[in-house]
């Protein structure tokens, strides 16, 4: 597992088109013509500059995490990763839960293990991965003053702050980073592990089956995730999905916590404002 290339300047194009039509340029950041990335960054600026440009660089660019290489490399994983990994946990499972219950029972506890997905992204998004603003703002600042090779967890101050930059925050400096957009196997396999010991302790033998809909919305997820920053898609779908993602990004890291379903945003009044 590498650093991602940089694409194409057609598609470093067509990406900063984006951003820019949705979420109009603010003047106190420099954008280069033609790409999406940051040239110069004044931290004071990074902090006050508003809903717009709320990213460190917009490229499909990464930056050092870890001072240790072995460490940085576990970081960046490449976007089939989970469908290696999960789409055989997923077979099994479900045979295993055809062998003990009826295919109508399966299909009940699947749906069950796929809706408490939506719960829990929609939980771990807004409540886990989302600190006070200025602990996000903060984190930025120290991000974008540094060099492209100063690892950047040992730069940040508290434990806060690299938490945040860990789990979530590198995503939100880096949103096109196309090797930190899927969760690495080194989190998501113990992940999942203590979701299926929760399902069995609740479900006992409809664990199987919940656990195989709950690693779908999963695998649902880190999929849609990955396309809307990086598939050229244009159907209606696609674009919606696209459009509620970006305002969570570009104008308002407040809203719009659903990545794989909206359901919880609109449940609970977190929907972005529409263009």
């Amino acid at each position: 597992m590498g650093h991602a290339g940089p694409r194409t300047r057609e598609d470093r194009q067509t990406a900063a088109a984006k951003v820019a039509r949705w979420y109009p340029e603010n003047g106190g950041i420099l954008m280069s013509p033609g790409t999406a990335r940051i040239e110069s960054i004044d931290p004071s600026l990074v902090v006050s500059a508003g809903p717009d440009h709320r990213f460190v660089s917009n490229d499909d660019a990464s930056c050092r995490m870890f001072t240790l290489d072995w460490m940085e490399s576990l970081s960046h994983v490449r976007p089939w990763v989970p469908h290696l990994t999960f789409i055989p946990a997923i077979v099994v499972a479900l045979i295993a839960a055809l062998r003990a219950d009826s295919p109508g029972r399966v299909a009940v506890l699947m749906c069950g293990g796929l809706l408490f997905w939506t719960v829990t992204e929609y939980v771990i998004h807004r409540f886990l991965f989302h600190p006070p603003q200025w602990i996000e703002d903060d984190t930025r600042r120290i991000v974008g003053s540094l060099g492209p090779r100063d690892p950047v967890i040992s730069a940040l101050p508290t434990l806060r702050h690299r938490f945040y930059f860990l789990v979530h925050g590198v995503h939100h400096d880096f949103p096109n980073d196309s090797t930190r957009l899927v969760m690495p196997p080194s989190v998501s396999i113990p992940l999942a592990s203590l979701f299926f010991v929760f399902f069995r302790v609740v479900l006992g033998g409809g664990a199987p089956a919940a656990f195989a809909g709950f690693a779908i919305g999963y695998l649902a997820y880190d999929t849609i995730h990955f396309a809307v920053h990086h598939a050229g898609t244009q159907s209606a779908t696609a674009r919606r999905w696209r459009r509620r993602h970006f305002r969570h990004h570009y104008a308002n890291s407040t809203r719009d916590f659903g990545v794989s379903s909206p359901l919880w945003d609109f449940i609970l009044g977190t929907v972005g404002k529409k263009d």
